[in-house]
């Protein structure tokens, strides 16, 4: 099943992929699918309320959503580059706010997690942002693809964009 699950994370890296398993499947069909193997299929598969997309520039963009589950409830926001997850932030109540990096290609749910420091939300929300804008790019460089590798943001895009993002997750149920 490891193996499997390791094959389709690798197939689910292209976008033309998530378009055929989008096109073809009905969505609670394809939100069963993604939970019990967590793929990367892109973030109205997943089980988040109100998810909400903040153009950043051609190719990425972010996913504002907010999540209510067994872990905790808050809101989160999941960087999207080439349609590939690379980073997914979880503000979480109950101390339990974390983030994951490169959760596409993680061979192991959850090993990619780490957790915030902080457990306020505005301090998790400003922890986020700042790992958004200051770190992208190392978080780029773990991809296998050459073009996510190689990816750079235009700056002042990437900051609008986050900030946005920062006014919808403190202003989130």
């Amino acid at each position: 099943m490891m193996m499997f699950r390791k094959l389709l994370r690798y197939v689910f890296a292209y976008d033309a992929s998530k378009q055929i398993f989008n096109a073809l499947l009905p969505r609670f069909v394809r939100r069963k699918i993604v939970s019990g193997l967590d793929l990367d299929t892109g973030p109205f598969n997943r089980s988040f309320d109100d998810v909400e997309l903040i153009p950043i520039q051609p190719d990425a963009y972010l996913a504002v959503y907010f999540k209510r589950n067994s872990t905790g409830v808050g809101p989160g926001v999941s960087l999207y580059v080439l349609e590939n997850e690379i980073l997914r932030f979880d503000c979480l109540d109950k101390g339990n706010g974390h983030y994951h990096s490169m959760p596409c290609l993680a061979a192991v749910p959850g090993s990619e997690r780490s957790d915030f420091a902080a457990n306020d939300r505005e301090a998790m929300v400003n922890q986020t942002i700042d790992e958004i804008t200051r770190n992208y790019a190392a978080h780029l460089a773990k991809h296998f693809r050459r073009r996510i590798r190689e990816f750079r943001f235009d700056q002042a895009r990437l900051d609008a964009a986050v900030a946005e993002a920062r006014d919808k997750m403190l202003t989130a149920h």
